[in-house]
């Protein structure tokens, strides 16, 4: 069982990656002519994202097993793949090509923010929740303004990959189950880093989670 959970992030990557390419060039196929190339552009992004993500993931499977997830991730990595495949593999709505280029927009964004916030924490990011480094706090660059600016970028992504295929189903499954796995998170992190930083508790204080000047 510890082998399956250490390499469970490898096979959610290898199957998310599998199941996208098909079913995303079939939707893109579907999409209006108007629509076609923003809609074949975000399939290529977004495979290119979660290939560029893969070498974390790797990561992941050298590190010991000491964390404290509890099976947050695979929640969190199970709302995600739900979301963007059942995007692609169910009709979308017709809103036009106006939203679609936002959607585009907003995806760029939100994973140029991501993956700013993971280089920023550099070795004391990793996909699992674990016992941080009390010499690990980081509260420089975008965390001078979030707590959470890699959860922003990833919702911010994903609201974006929605817009370009926004099939019903696959917006339920971000509002009723993805988003909920991330605030999940979100608090279950919080609730290690303040009993592990003593200066965490000021930090958050005096920034919003995910959205400024909102929450």
């Amino acid at each position: 069982m510890k082998g399956l959970h250490r390499w469970m992030p490898t096979l959610l990557l290898v199957t998310g990656v599998g199941l996208l390419i098909p079913l995303g060039i079939r939707q893109v196929l579907r999409t209006p002519e108007d629509g076609r190339p923003i809609a074949a552009l975000m399939l290529g992004l977004y495979v290119t994202w979660m290939l560029v993500e893969s070498r974390v993931t790797l990561r992941e499977t050298r590190k010991p097993t000491a964390e404290r997830d509890s099976a947050t991730l695979e929640l969190y990595a199970i709302g995600r793949l739900a979301t963007i495949l059942l995007a692609v593999a169910f009709p979308t709505l017709d809103m036009g090509p106006v939203p679609r280029a936002v959607g585009l927009f907003c995806f760029i964004a939100g994973v140029s923010l991501r993956l700013t916030a993971i280089r920023t924490l550099g070795k004391a990011y990793s996909h699992r929740v674990r016992l941080p480094d009390a010499s690990l706090l980081v509260t420089e660059g975008v965390y001078r303004r979030l707590r959470h600016p890699a959860y922003t970028g990833m919702l911010l992504a994903h609201v974006g990959y929605l817009l370009v295929f926004p099939a019903v189903v696959g917006i339920a499954v971000f509002a009723l189950l993805f988003v909920p796995a991330v605030l999940l998170r979100i608090r279950h992190e919080e609730r290690l880093l303040l009993g592990s930083f003593p200066g965490y508790a000021e930090y958050a204080a005096s920034r919003k989670r995910l959205v400024p000047w909102v929450w």
